[in-house]
């Protein structure tokens, strides 16, 4: 009898660059290629605005100056995993000068931070920490001439107030460590969402940077430090990441994947649910689109259901068809077209209901291919590979005909090691609607959208984008007001 296994290798994706240049790797490619936006017609400039205490916007103004001649590479015997960051000048990898102008440099008093820490009702402290930043966020957003992006810079002390809320015990109980861990996480959640979602609506995107990112002497707190891998990079990465981000939130493309011309024109729409800010309502769906191009579109949708079966949160058939409905207009608006193929991603299995939904809007849009995938964060089966190193990143294993596992994260031979911390898990692929005859395929676009986070220039994404930016996405989404229109440009929510 025929076994239904097959094991492969899905190579590692190209990505597009400028001049239409291609490598594997973002910051080679970009070195060599510049943005997939470059254009020589005209000098680029991305401005850029600061907002923090005296003392971290002026480390981050040196640190800036710093980086325009580059970052030497840190010691390692794996070149390719660490390289130089070669400067923030018109000749480095984002061909484009970053300025921060004197004028657009806003300090928050001492005054008013001293109030901040010393508030002792922990609701207070994040209100006033995020109105002190937003007020001066609006003030450079309504200038004459506003920055691109508005880099705020948190003092240690508002990060240690805003993110030590005080532990819910009585005074007899001792909080566990994972309490204590979540505890903290959520508090720092709060202030980040928050903050972001007040500023959206002044129509300039912000970076929030801690001190560790451009300050190699800033401590923080060893609780806090596990909310960031800042920590755990070394300044050439670090210079990377944070360049990378300001570029595509100032409306830069540094890379985009490939398609090839016999391909469909294709969408990747991501689903997922997050808790009212309360945590009593019912959840509620967002929706994440984005093209190849690495364009993102958020959609805030209807209140989620329960089943009563299994738990999971899911759409009704009419809140999923309005969801994906809306999606799909926004694509014709911006490309004067509906695509001919749409793959929905989800981390959770499709409910009948949501199917009949997803389903009536792929027929309304008149499109005859159509992937449904779910995504389970947990695979049950995992590969071992003869030596020390876990299994290749793109190796495949097909379950049968409608589930795959792919390692996402896994020995990476650009690297000559794996990049990773702990024992890889795969991702597991299952399809509840699978136009495409090619398995392959929706391997590689998986793949290749692991490599579409602007906020990290290590190719190994666990997640494709489309499920990685869900968790970002809910976390500002719960503090935007009912009835508002939250902006739809994912740069918002980076």
């Amino acid at each position: 009898m025929n076994s239904p296994f097959r094991a492969l290798h899905v190579a590692e994706p190209l990505l597009e660059f400028g001049g239409g240049g291609r490598h594997v790797d973002m910051r080679f490619g970009l070195v060599d290629y510049g943005p997939v936006d470059f254009s020589t017609d005209k000098t680029r400039t991305t401005r850029l605005g600061i907002v923090g205490s005296a003392q971290t916007a002026g480390k981050l103004q040196e640190w800036l100056r710093r980086c325009e001649s580059g970052v030497p590479a840190k010691n390692s015997r794996q070149p390719n995993l660490f390289p130089a960051f070669p400067g923030s000048s018109i000749t480095g990898p984002f061909r484009s000068y970053f300025e921060a102008a004197d004028g657009d440099v806003r300090t928050i008093p001492a005054s008013v931070i001293s109030k901040i820490t010393n508030e002792k009702n922990d609701d207070t402290a994040i209100r006033d920490a995020i109105e002190a930043f937003a007020m001066e966020v609006q003030t450079l957003a309504e200038s004459d001439r506003p920055p691109q992006v508005i880099i705020c810079a948190l003092p240690v002390e508002i990060i240690e107030r805003v993110s030590n809320m005080r532990p819910a015990v009585s005074e007899d109980e001792e909080e566990s460590e994972e309490d204590e861990e979540r505890r903290v996480r959520l508090a720092n959640e709060n202030f980040r969402g928050g903050l972001k979602a007040v500023t959206m609506n002044y129509r300039v995107p912000i970076q929030i940077v801690w001190p560790t990112t451009y300050d190699n002497d800033a401590v923080v707190k060893r609780k806090l430090a596990t909310l960031s891998t800042r920590l755990v990079q070394d300044e050439a990465t670090r210079a990377w990441n944070f360049f990378c981000a300001l570029y595509y939130k100032a409306g830069g493309t540094p890379w985009r994947m490939i398609r090839d011309n016999r391909d469909y024109a294709a969408t990747f729409l991501g689903i997922s649910f997050f808790e009212s800010q309360d945590r009593a309502a019912l959840l509620t769906s967002s929706a994440q689109l984005f093209d190849e191009r690495g364009e993102g579109l958020i959609l805030k949708g209807g209140p989620a259901l329960e089943d009563k079966t299994n738990r999971q949160p899911y759409l009704s058939a009419d809140d999923a068809f309005k969801l994906a409905r809306t999606a799909l207009q926004t694509y014709k608006r911006e490309h004067r077209n509906y695509p001919a193929r749409l793959v929905i991603h989800k981390s959770s299995r499709f409910h009948p209901d949501e199917m009949e939904g997803f389903q009536g809007a792929v027929e309304a849009a008149e499109i005859d291919i159509a992937d449904f995938l779910w995504l389970p964060h947990r695979s049950p089966v995992r590969l071992f590979r003869n030596g020390i190193y876990p299994p290749l990143r793109g190796t495949a294993l097909r379950l049968d005909d409608e589930q795959t596992i792919l390692y996402t994260r896994g020995s990476v031979d650009f690297f000559r090691t794996y990049p990773g911390m702990y024992v890889p898990n795969p991702l597991r692929i299952c399809a509840q609607r699978r136009d495409s005859a090619d398995w392959d395929l929706l391997l590689s676009e998986t793949l290749a959208l692991t490599k579409m986070n602007w906020n990290g220039t290590q190719f190994d994404g666990a997640l494709p984008i489309t499920l990685k930016a869900a968790k970002q996405v809910g976390e500002i989404l719960k503090y935007v007001p009912e009835g508002t229109v939250p902006d739809p440009r994912y740069r918002f929510y980076m």
